[in-house]
């Protein structure tokens, strides 16, 4: 009987274990996957000094391209979004017609001409008069090519106004997609390194020095590889006399699906309106000065895991931090490995298995990952903050494990990346809400828009010689440093981490830091833009020499060498600052030039601190 009663016991707390389980599991599924949302977090605009009631602009509603047009309603459309911001922007906005144009405008600081293809020789001619005594105009797609009664007379008109060298409307198949280089005033904030799709039947192609946008593929490549990205603008802009001229080859309204593809176009868009009224914007730049672009050098550690430790000792020779994505059930194996990688910078995961994450449910993807962190931590005596899915298999749930296991960032490649609108990292915030039990996290997503090393070829690294190999990596490096972004070599310990191929990492190692870029680690990329995204700057006038910046700091650590790019209105070559009150940082000014801006390197700036200085020029 006693015996009877013991395997009852038994059989009841099985049971009950069971029961615990299920509800654990249950509650823990429906807690997350019902609960929690991700949004990308948005870049911050670029600060704006408030234009005032003398920034009035008019907008052409032209009667000579309405009657040329079959669909005059889609052109009323590019009007009133213009409209809408600029008087989002607080500036007033008047529409003018053909005539007033040809009478010459007057008390207006900026003319938009948006999609008018048909303008008369005098409304040519007020455009120009009215650049060059000191207003802005901002164009749209093939501005004057015909006359007031729609005959073609080319694209001479808009040549002379922008200084671009030729027009184009080449024969392209859809999706069309833009995207904005750095270091300029219309990609000044949040645009510079991103791009984003239009749908526009309106589309012209500008050959020019230099532009501010250019026509690419879905990765940010140009869309014709043949012939470089000056031959394939999309916006740009120039001063001309005493005013200035933006032009887009482009509708204005035409952001595919809105989101953040409407955000950075009218970014861009309201830059341009603040630019050309000769008002100073001004942006943070994506990394530490003075660097214009980042390195990180990625090493899968999978099969022949052993081969890391090569890689390891050609960074360390060449003095540089690469990370190491571990698999924890492959490297446990070797108690000294782990170690030995991260010190030659930072060691992260890379799952506990090859086993992909996507087709898991979220509990198993948090033991997995869980299982992953732990085991890495403790063989490198660290906490292990990024993860590198294998295959670069993972969704959405991936990134709600990824958070609920305490990860910090993750490195996204392959197919996952070819959608990336930016070659900058983003932020994904992580909200879980149950009743009173609220939090919320962050990730940094890293993005590697390259190849890794096991698709340099179709066959993989068979036969590639190491010239060849540095050749390849070397230009897609120099593709993303014109862009400001993130350049990731992704490599494996089956790949060029073998004693075969890894004599290419110091030859690499050379060449980028030759050209300035930042190398470090990924969670250094990661730690540096969680951190700026909380500077924001704001301006306000002083006069017409001068300005006030006021950067407001927000962060949990201390930031060392942000930097901004202003454009102000005045010549930039006698620019000084000018500190104010307590408290403050040193301001360093790192570069003058009319085209790329004045750029300022700022000192340690500390968390919930509000800094002012001035910016005069022209005294």
């Amino acid at each position: 009987m006693a015996h009877v009663k013991r395997l009852g016991w038994k059989i009841c707390g099985v049971a009950l274990l069971l029961f615990m389980g299920a509800a654990v599991y249950l509650g823990y599924e429906t807690c997350w996957l019902g609960t929690v949302s991700l949004i990308q977090k948005s870049s911050d605009p670029a600060g704006v000094s408030a234009p005032g009631p003398e920034c009035r602009v008019a907008i052409l509603r032209s009667d000579y391209t309405s009657k040329y047009l079959e669909k005059p309603a889609n052109y009323y459309a590019h009007i009133e979004y213009w409209r809408n911001l600029a008087q989002s922007m607080r500036m007033p906005v008047d529409l003018i017609d053909d005539a007033q144009l040809e009478a010459g405008p007057q008390g207006y600081k900026v003319l938009l001409v948006p999609s008018a293809i048909c303008l008369s020789q005098k409304e040519r001619e007020g455009i120009r008069n009215f650049v060059l005594n000191g207003g802005g105009a901002i164009c749209t797609w093939a501005t004057g090519a015909r006359d007031e009664n729609g005959t073609w007379k080319g694209l001479d008109f808009l040549t002379q106004l922008t200084g671009a060298d030729t027009f184009d409307f080449p024969e392209r198949s859809t999706p069309w997609y833009i995207s904005f280089l750095g270091g300029n005033p219309i990609s000044a904030g949040a645009p510079g390194g991103s791009r984003i799709q239009v749908d526009s039947p309106e589309r012209l192609e500008a050959k020019s020095i230099s532009v501010d946008g250019y026509w690419s593929d879905s990765r940010l490549f140009p869309v014709d590889p043949k012939i470089p990205t000056i031959f394939q603008g999309a916006a740009l802009h120039k001063s001309a006399g005493q005013g200035r001229v933006a032009w887009f080859g482009f509708q204005e309204n035409s952001a595919v699906a809105g989101g953040n593809n409407k955000a950075v176009l009218d970014f861009a868009l309201t830059n341009a309106l603040a630019w050309t009224a000769q008002k100073t914007v001004c942006a943070v730049n994506p990394w530490p000065a003075p660097h214009e672009s980042a390195t990180v050098f990625g090493c899968d550690v999978e099969e022949n895991y052993f081969n890391s430790s090569y890689a390891a000792s050609a960074l360390r020779k060449s003095k540089e931090k690469g990370t190491f994505f571990c698999q924890s059930e492959l490297v446990k194996e070797d108690a000294d490995l782990i170690p030995q990688l991260k010190g030659v910078g930072e060691v992260a995961s890379h799952g506990d298995t090859h086993a992909g994450f996507s087709q898991a449910g979220i509990l198993s993807q948090y033991l997995r990952l869980a299982k992953s962190k732990w085991r890495l931590t403790r063989l490198g005596g660290s906490p292990v903050m990024g993860f590198h899915p294998p295959s670069d298999d993972f969704n959405d749930t991936t990134l709600k494990a990824l958070a609920a296991a305490g990860f910090h960032y993750i490195l996204i490649g392959g197919e996952n990346s070819t959608g990336a609108d930016s070659v900058l990292p983003n932020i994904i915030l992580v909200s879980q809400s149950l009743k009173w039990f609220h939090r919320e996290m962050s990730l940094v997503k890293l993005s590697r828009t390259m190849e890794d090393d096991l698709h340099y070829s179709p066959l993989g690294i068979v036969g590639l010689s190491p010239a060849m190999i540095v050749q390849r990596a070397a230009s897609d490096f120099e593709d993303i440093h014109a862009l400001g972004g993130l350049y990731v070599f992704s490599f494996h310990s089956q790949g060029f981490s073998s004693a075969e191929y890894v004599g290419i990492l110091p030859e690499l190692v050379d060449q980028f830091r030759q050209r300035g870029t930042w190398i470090a680690t990924a969670e250094d990329v990661a730690n540096w833009w969680e951190l700026r995204s909380h500077l924001s700057v704001g301006i306000s006038d002083v006069g017409k020499g001068g300005v006030k910046l006021i950067v407001h700091y927000t962060g949990s650590a201390p930031l060392e060498d942000a930097a901004l790019t202003v454009y102000p209105p005045g010549d930039i070559k006698t620019a000084h600052v000018v500190l104010g009150e307590l408290p403050q940082t040193s301001v360093k000014i790192l570069t003058t030039s009319a085209d790329s801006g004045l750029n300022l390197q700022l000192g340690s700036l500390n968390p919930g601190r509000t800094y002012q200085f001035g910016l005069l020029w022209g005294q």
